[in-house]
């Protein structure tokens, strides 16, 4: 009786103590600047940090990578010990409530999304096919089509805006290419593209530069590159604050390393991990998963002059290479100057303002599709993965002007 009742006991101890542990946290690691290539060997996911004076790196962790972070000999200070917890406190009826009355100021359709403000996964496909069954008659959107299969069989989808959208129109038209949820705990991107299609389609008759754009240009928007890992987060933290970066093949792919060709992926630097625990892990190959696959096959299909690759956070637009310290084309900087007048954020490459990086979908789109692709981290230090629900069309505002750069400039890039 004694030993069933010391199994049980047991039992619970270890359940809770399996409960009680948390997934992620975020940790502030001192990391001097003569030891900052052997603190990249960890592999942590600092492409999303905040930098702080003193040589202090503030940085999402998982509990193994925190136990990595343990074992090494740099100096931490915990800040938040469960992320997604924290995340899911910020959400409140009266945030909601505010954000709503701000939208309302907007004079736009777009709604908030019932996960935190965010959009479900279900919300995501009904909105696309809200803006096909507003605009479609007009032929200023297509119906969403889907360029291929997630690890777990969602489909990957993409939607057009342009005038006489179901014409291919690619020979006169330059195409652009906007995508988000590459992360899937970065819904900030998505929210902001979504903001920029009822932006287009809702101005269409009012705005000339609006206007000029969508008759000039065709436009394609890909919300959710990542959909198993935010229908993941979404299961999991049902009112926002999911942490799954990655896929969900296994304990998942780090899907902004896994871009090929061969020589960038397995390029000799720390900036993707080998380790499939770590939240960079970059795969056995270049394009292994699916959804990396998917993107790259439906590139490969248009003729896509410029693109924008929405991340979060840290108030930055980067552009490649990515992998080294060196700007791919004089055009970049040009046009991430003109790009980042409203936003404020920084620009320049990875190596120049964060870390050297692998991978990276950037490298790919500029070095195998001739496309001037860039990456904007929208949301500063406090908005987080996860921002606040009020914070969610001011970011989108911010971004607005860049996402019409980008397409202006489609017929500027050589």
């Amino acid at each position: 009786m004694r030993l069933a009742l010391f199994v049980c006991i047991l039992a619970l101890s270890c359940a809770y103590a399996q409960e009680a542990t948390p997934e992620y946290s975020m940790v502030d690691i001192y990391v001097p600047p003569s030891e900052f290539t052997e603190f990249l060997q960890l592999g942590l996911a600092i492409d999303e940090c905040d930098i702080l004076p003193g040589s202090w790196y503030r940085v999402a962790v998982n509990a193994r990578e925190l136990q990595e972070l343990k074992k090494s000999h740099f100096s931490y200070r915990m800040v938040i010990e469960d992320v997604e917890k924290y995340y899911a406190s910020r959400y409140t009826q009266e945030d909601i409530k505010a954000a709503e009355t701000y939208r309302a100021t907007l004079d736009t359709q777009m709604k908030l999304g019932s996960m935190g403000g965010f959009y479900t996964w279900e919300e995501v496909l009904k909105n696309m096919d809200d803006l096909y069954q507003s605009y479609g008659g007009r032929n200023l959107i297509t119906q969403k089509v889907s360029i291929g299969k997630s690890f777990e069989g969602r489909d990957i989808y993409a939607i057009k805006i342009s005038d006489n959208a179901s014409t291919d129109e690619s020979d006169r038209e330059p195409q652009v290419l906007y995508t988000a949820l590459t992360h899937a705990r970065e819904p900030a991107g998505m929210m902001t593209l979504f903001y920029f299609m009822y932006y287009l389609l809702e101005n269409y008759d009012k705005d000339t530069r609006v206007q000029s754009i969508v008759d000039n240009r065709e436009l394609y928007f890909v919300p959710v590159v990542n959909p198993d890992g935010y229908y993941y987060n979404q299961k999991s933290s049902p009112t926002g604050g999911g942490m799954r970066r990655k896929n969900c093949n296994g304990s998942g792919i780090d899907l902004n390393r896994n871009f090929g060709p061969q020589e960038l992926w397995d390029y000799p630097n720390g900036g993707s991990s080998t380790s499939s625990w770590s939240e960079t892990y970059r795969g056995t190959a270049p394009f292994s998963e699916p959804e990396t696959a998917a993107l790259s096959n439906f590139v490969r299909t248009k003729k896509f002059r410029t693109a924008i690759n929405y991340h979060t956070y840290s108030n930055l637009l980067l552009y490649p290479w990515g992998y080294k310290d060196a700007v791919a084309h004089p055009t970049f900087p040009i046009m991430a100057k003109d790009m980042v007048k409203i936003s404020g954020y920084r620009y320049g490459t990875p190596p120049g303002l964060l870390y050297a990086v692998r991978g990276d979908s950037d490298s790919w789109f500029f070095q195998e599709a001739k496309v001037f692709a860039v990456t904007i981290e929208t949301g500063s230090g406090s908005d987080g993965f996860w921002p606040k629900s009020t914070r969610i069309f001011p970011l989108a505002e911010e971004n607005k002007e860049s996402n019409m750069i980008i397409a202006e400039y489609a017929d500027k890039v050589k």
